[in-house]
């Protein structure tokens, strides 16, 4: 399938000029007010119509079965987003056309230097998200949170950075503006904070920290990636949840559990405590461990993929064995109530179409995407490569669920060493994927930086 592309918008904003110490930056209040607008590259002669966001018609399964039946009259645009993790930390916004899915392709850009590995550096889901207007990013080599105003499909402008009031952030949710980010590093902890929507300004919510336990073992700067907390978000009744890949921390890894932890959220003024935790331990039934990244069904099911087999990512042992679990009651006793296999290794992104009920995976070490029905109570896989792709990483789907979006790495790739795209894919009824379009514009290769830092992380739409 091709796309007449006719013109190419993508801007860049720096997020920070963020080094490796986990000092403390200050205190909770912005480090800087200053309005930072981005730059703005146009290739061709079309430029977006809207200056506003636009969700498409929602697509719907035809009577084949086979691909989802939606009009489009006329092309409007959206945005994505994802992070450079450079030197200095960038945001590449890239305009996408939400009849077709396509990216408009265009250049430039570089990003947060943080230690090895070049391929998945924040272990995390979550790292980029955005909320009404407003897009948040973490920046883990300075330990704060940087918030922009979203202009047009097509610009940003930054607002402030924040505090993040813990080490190495990797995860942001919101709920109806209350924001919560994941700190990986050390003990591991998490923070709240009240967004005010028309400013995109945030107010640290009058809480300590609350902390995860998570040992703080070596190495805890960044945070050990098979053990680090990888997700932080809010359930259907908006309670806080986050992933624990191994609880205590990298020195129980790959012998101990993981753990989803749900805490109590104060409806009044959004606070928690470890007091409110509920904690269910992930066991391995499926023969899987690592509990990585999750979302919800349309029923508040909670889907939580899993990353590895029994004997962890040690000589092969987890290979083909990454899982995708169905936890009930999520915000009083979970049970989980079924479980099936990826057949692929590293399965460590995931989310829910409800348009065709099915659950894709992103599977890092298989460079692919597999794909699994979730209909009627039952898990089935249906295909464990849907999709090829190296080194892939985070996921998204558009508001109209029609087209997937993922982020790959290019760390392995043979002909392209080390060279990020991003793919576009179009959901069919039957939980196969088409590809549309992938995509290179912007997204700095291994070569360019050297091989030390750190190369692209988070996928965000608007």
């Amino acid at each position: 399938m091709k796309f007449a592309i006719a013109a190419a918008v993508i801007a860049s904003a720096v997020l920070t000029e963020a080094r490796l110490s986990m000092q403390s930056v200050g205190t909770k209040t912005p480090k800087s007010s200053k309005d930072l607008s981005l730059s703005m590259q146009s290739v061709g002669t079309k430029t977006p119509k809207s200056s506003k966001r636009s969700k498409g018609k929602s697509g719907k399964c035809g009577k084949s079965g086979k691909v989802f039946n939606s009009q489009c009259d006329d092309a409007d645009y959206s945005s994505v987003y994802t992070m450079t993790n450079q030197p200095m930390n960038e945001v590449l916004v890239y305009s996408r056309n939400t009849c077709d899915g396509s990216i408009l392709s265009g250049s430039n850009g570089d990003g947060i230097n943080l230690p090895r590995p070049v391929d998945d550096p924040l272990a995390s889901t979550g790292s980029i998200i955005t909320a009404d207007d407003c897009l948040l990013a973490v920046n883990a080599g300075s330990d704060d949170i940087s918030t922009f105003r979203i202009l047009s499909p097509a610009e940003i402008q930054l607002v402030a950075r924040y505090h993040s009031d813990g080490n190495f952030p990797v995860s942001l949710a919101e709920r109806e503006g209350l924001v919560y980010v994941l700190n990986a590093g050390g003990n591991g902890s998490m923070q709240g904070f009240h967004l005010t929507p028309e400013t995109c300004e945030l107010t640290p919510i009058e809480q300590d920290p609350i902390v995860l336990n998570q040992g703080n073992v070596a190495p805890s700067d960044p945070a050990f990636f098979p053990a680090s907390p990888a997700q932080i978000g809010f359930t259907p009744e908006g309670n806080i949840v986050v992933t624990i890949k191994v609880n205590g921390g990298g020195q129980n890894f790959p012998s101990g559990e993981g753990s989803l932890n749900v805490y109590s959220i104060n409806p009044e003024n959004g606070t928690t405590t470890n007091e409110f935790l509920t904690q269910t331990n992930v066991n391995g039934t499926a023969g899987s461990l690592v509990p990585f990244s999750f979302d919800f069904d349309d029923k508040g099911n909670l889907l939580l993929v899993e990353a590895f087999g029994a004997g962890g990512p040690v000589e092969n042992a987890g290979e083909n064995a990454g899982a995708v679990r169905v936890y009930a009651d999520i915000d009083g006793i979970a049970v989980n109530v079924t479980a099936d296999i990826t057949n692929q290794t590293t399965s460590c992104w995931i989310v829910y179409n409800p348009k065709n009920s099915c659950v894709y995976t992103t599977n890092n070490g298989g460079s692919s995407i597999s794909a699994l029905s979730w209909k009627d109570d039952e898990l089935e896989l249906i295909d464990a490569v849907a999709a090829t792709l190296n080194n892939p990483l985070d996921m998204v789907l558009s508001p109209d669920y029609k087209y997937l979006y993922a982020l790959a790495s290019g760390h392995t790739d043979v002909d392209q060493p080390g060279q990020p795209r991003i793919h576009v894919y179009e959901n069919q009824c039957d939980c196969s994927l088409v590809e549309v379009q992938n995509i290179t514009d912007g997204l700095p290769p291994e070569d360019e930086r050297g091989r030390q830092v750190n190369g692209v992380v988070g996928l965000a739409l608007w």
